[in-house]
């Protein structure tokens, strides 16, 4: 029996939070207290947007969210549109969020949920739309009436009667409708007056704001999407309740685009008429972030012993995802790809894990060079300000190291300083070292090939014939993971 790495996973259940803020890496807390107390002066009601892209922990902070709200005494609701957007109309589901909501308050009257109750049912018949009511009654009254029973040998005979009755009878119903509806018109905006009155009264007895969460906006049905920001706007907008739309505000101003057939800025504008404030979830570009979702993701998959832990390997992770600053979602899919294709050896883990943030098809071994001097450059300047702060503070000079330091690389300080602070030793610098010493040392091209060819068999995850073959193999096993 071989001994295997054990991976530390734990899937995030975001629908029994225990602890509100529990394994917030991103200061998300601070961002929910400040949110929590705009909300609370909120007394005349608003729709807010919450923007962030997609992978950028809005649904973890928006459900995190509702727990601190709960236990500061809130009402609060969380409504996942995408689960919901099979209904044709999203009022039924937001009346019934909030009439479920209060009934839980003990200090609202029962009589006054049941009130709402009726408005909210007598609101929605008048929003239901008179043609399709009428084509199914139709229908279920044809099929009913046995048409589809007319044997073979009849159907042709009796097809054209048919076809000449259900259209004198649709004709007739439809009119009809059309008719009915003209003269309900009026009894209707009365009805859904009266809702959005009752619902304004239920509303002042809370004490502080109803909080309801709409999340998962821009991945439901477009048409459920827009309607449900239009239906919020038109009969849910009163005060005391207040909406966090959570949303990716580019990509649903595109959707309204392509529904309408707006231009560019044009579905944003749309979008702001029925929102009152955005906050942005801000960029999770913070550098010194960056440490704990590292070592957090590292810990998980067995590459660090705790979380604490500082080895090569995380020092490689913090300088990549310095330079490319990956939302977590992102990050977290990297991290696993890792540890679903990492080998027993070292070297190939160091290489794999770059090539898996880096590598495409059209990637050459120039274009890995480029990127270990910027993540060489990042990770000097996130520790250590830049090479003139390592040479003060390791008191070096031209003299005690043997070398003219204004030549040298950043690889070669930042491999220098972490080695003396943490004895570690940067396995880029190494890499760089001894790429540049092949590439230098000889004008012999075969020469130049096979010493590249043996370096390269050290860092290869399978056998190669020829140094070009390097990056090739990598991004086969990648990409099949053979």
């Amino acid at each position: 029996m071989t001994n295997q790495t054990q991976l530390n996973w734990q899937r995030t259940n975001l629908d029994n939070i225990e602890n509100a803020w529990d394994g917030d890496l991103w200061d998300r807390k601070r961002l929910g207290i400040q949110l929590t107390n705009y909300v609370d002066r909120l007394n005349c009601g608003a729709v807010l947007a919450l923007d962030a892209r997609w992978g950028e922990g809005k649904t973890w902070f928006v459900r995190h969210w509702k727990k601190h709200l709960e236990t500061e005494n809130h009402n609060v609701i969380y409504l996942d549109a995408f689960a919901n957007d099979y209904l044709e109309d999203p009022f039924l589901v937001i009346s019934s969020e909030i009439t479920a909501c209060l009934s839980k308050d003990d200090d609202i009257d029962a009589s006054h949920i049941s009130a709402f109750k009726e408005k909210a049912a007598a609101a929605y018949h008048a929003l239901l739309p008179s043609l399709p009511k009428v084509l199914l009654t139709l229908g279920l009254n044809l099929i009913s009436g046995g048409i589809l029973g007319v044997v073979a040998q009849d159907i042709h005979k009796a097809g054209e009667k048919v076809i000449e009755s259900v259209t004198d009878v649709m004709g007739d119903k439809i009119k009809e409708s059309i008719e009915e509806k003209i003269e309900s018109h009026e009894a209707d905006k009365n009805t859904l007056l009266a809702f959005k009155q009752e619902l304004a009264q239920l509303a002042q007895e809370l004490d502080q704001p109803l909080v309801f969460i709409i999340d998962e906006l821009d991945r439901c049905r477009p048409d459920f999407a827009i309607r449900l920001i239009e239906r919020i706007k038109h009969f849910f907008d009163i005060p005391k309740i207040v909406f966090i739309l959570v949303m990716d505000k580019i990509q649903l101003s595109n959707i309204i685009c392509h529904s309408y057939g707006y231009r560019g800025f044009q579905g944003e504008e749309y979008l702001d008429k029925f929102i009152d404030f955005t906050v942005h979830l801000s960029n999770m570009g913070v550098e010194k972030e960056f440490e704990n979702i590292v070592r957090e993701q590292l810990f998980k998959i067995g590459e660090l012993s705790d979380i604490e832990e500082i080895n090569a390997f995380y020092f490689l992770a913090l300088s990549i995802q310095l330079l490319n600053k990956c939302n977590a979602r992102e990050f977290t899919k990297k991290i696993n790809q890792y540890a679903l294709l990492r080998t027993r050896n070292l070297q190939n883990n160091f290489f794999l894990y770059l090539c898996i943030f880096i590598l495409k098809k059209e990637t050459t071994i120039d274009d890995i060079i480029s990127f270990l001097e910027l993540i060489s450059s990042k990770l000097m300047r996130y520790l250590y300000l830049d090479k003139y702060e390592i040479i003060k503070k390791f008191n070096l000079s031209d003299f005690n190291m043997g070398r003219d330091l204004k030549k040298e690389t950043d690889s070669f300080f930042i491999n220098f300083a972490l080695r003396e602070d943490y004895d570690i030793s940067y396995f880029v610098h190494e890499f760089l070292f001894l790429y540049r010493n092949i590439k230098t040392q000889s004008n012999n091209l075969r020469f130049q090939e096979q010493e590249l060819l043996e370096f390269f068999k050290k860092y290869s995850v399978c056998n190669i014939d020829n140094s070009k073959e390097f990056i090739h193999a990598w991004h086969e096993y990648i990409q099949t993971g053979l």
